[in-house]
């Protein structure tokens, strides 16, 4: 398989020029072929989603391995540490195990962790027939919260409705009552970035290179929006922002009936949250400080110099994973004071909601926790590999490494704990 780095179209092994879009295809085998993320050179895992990266070029061993920090526990250090079932938390930040190392005790085949097999090259869509629901409730003008957005967008809600990616069926769309009745499938694609706006759910189809489409609540109508690779997808008052891989990461803006195509800002980025007429990102043009645009691209700050993932913007408040302090979780001011740690563990997946602030502890294996947003009353709240930690009401969804990655819920209290598919 060969993907155009242009446009990250998959094409044939055999392929000289893309079939989607005629450019020739430079090798760049470091393309993670599930999620299309540009890895590092050497990268023997993407650090987005886990997947093996089958590089023709030689790749750097495990013990320079930090670039998939950030990744999840990849298959290469699960059967590592699967020989003495313990979790080597230096392996897991930075690829070297350490004699004085953290370790957690974990009896489990760790093996069973790999990230889901890649898609297969074409991928033929055939949206299936379903009763079409009544509607009930107060229809959504912003597609998903940003918490849920940055930790994958698997679960979103609208009225009496929740719509996920049901990972017992290979990621594809499927809705079901809040009382988890009437599951029902909405569409046969992989899909991720999950928004509901009205009668629509929009979304980033994996089935078809990660590219923007939308699809009515009953399974009608399936749309392709843009041909673009797109990634963080977020439906805000009409208009969807998203990360533009088609666009070496660029971030744009294009309204909801596929008009308005525009660049807002020519930095790199990743993890958006759209609030209050700004777009708040990780640059990562500039080492991923926290910086802020306005909608329309004409302002721009800085908020905070440090490296950061998994933003959080919840009031006059940023959480976010501080990379540049071992990963622990801290929160500043909009504008850029009061910066406060608020956690000494090395966390992952940050979501914040109300008073609390949901995170997998890295310093115990990414078991779910949750504290305050002041830092205090730190709850364990499950022993699961939890990742793509999204919050629906009093439910935490995630999905469950030690399972292949199968999705779960668990009520905000850590009782209830229940497979969703």
């Amino acid at each position: 398989m060969r993907i155009c780095q242009n446009c990250k179209t998959k094409n044939v092994d055999e392929s000289v020029f893309c079939r989607e879009c005629g450019t020739k295809i430079e090798d760049n085998p470091y393309i993670c072929k599930e999620c299309l993320f540009e890895n590092e050179e050497g990268s023997k895992f993407c650090i987005k989603c886990g997947t093996k990266i089958d590089a023709v070029k030689a790749v750097a061993p495990i013990e320079s391995a930090a670039s998939n920090r950030m990744a999840g526990y990849n298959e290469e250090t699960a059967k590592k540490a699967n020989e003495s079932a313990t979790f080597d938390y230096n392996v897991y930040m930075n690829g070297t195990p350490s004699e004085d190392a953290k370790t957690v005790k974990e009896e489990v085949n760790f093996s069973d962790a790999a990230a889901p097999a890649v898609m297969e090259t074409e991928v033929k869509v055939e949206v299936p027939v379903v009763e079409k629901a009544s509607f009930e409730g107060e229809m959504n003008t912003v597609g998903n919260t940003v918490g849920n957005i940055v930790n994958e967008g698997v679960v979103a809600r609208q009225g009496d409705w929740i719509y996920f990616s049901n990972s017992g069926d290979k990621g594809t769309l499927y809705k079901e009552r809040i009382d988890g009745t009437d599951k029902t499938k909405v569409s046969d694609e992989v899909c991720f970035c999950i928004n509901v706006v009205e009668n629509w759910v929009y979304y980033r189809n994996n089935s078809d290179g990660g590219k923007l489409y939308k699809i009515k609540v009953d399974g009608t109508e399936r749309t392709k929006i843009l041909d673009d690779s797109v990634d963080c997808v977020s439906v805000v008052d009409g208009v969807i922002y998203f990360v533009n891989y088609s666009d070496d990461k660029k971030l744009y803006r294009i309204n909801i009936d596929g008009t308005g195509k525009l660049r807002i800002s020519e930095d790199k980025c990743m993890y958006i949250n759209v609030v209050d007429g700004y777009v708040y990102y990780c640059n990562i043009t500039n080492g991923q400080k926290l910086y802020r645009v306005s909608v329309d691209g004409a302002k721009k700050e800085e908020i905070c110099d440090d490296e950061s993932m998994h933003i959080n913007v919840v009031g006059s408040w940023v959480y976010y994973r501080n990379l540049s302090d071992g990963g622990k979780i801290y929160k500043i001011k909009t504008d850029g004071t009061q910066k406060t740690k608020l956690n000494d563990d090395a966390s992952s997946f940050v979501n914040v909601v109300d008073r609390w602030v949901y995170y997998g502890n890295l310093s115990e294996g990414i078991k779910l926790c949750r504290m305050t947003t002041e830092g205090t009353e730190h709850e364990l709240l499950n022993k699961d590999q939890s990742v793509s930690i999204n919050v629906i009401d009093n439910w935490v969804y995630y999905r469950n490494e030690f399972e292949g990655r199968k999705l779960y819920k668990i009520q905000t209290d850590g009782s209830g704990r229940q497979p969703v598919c």
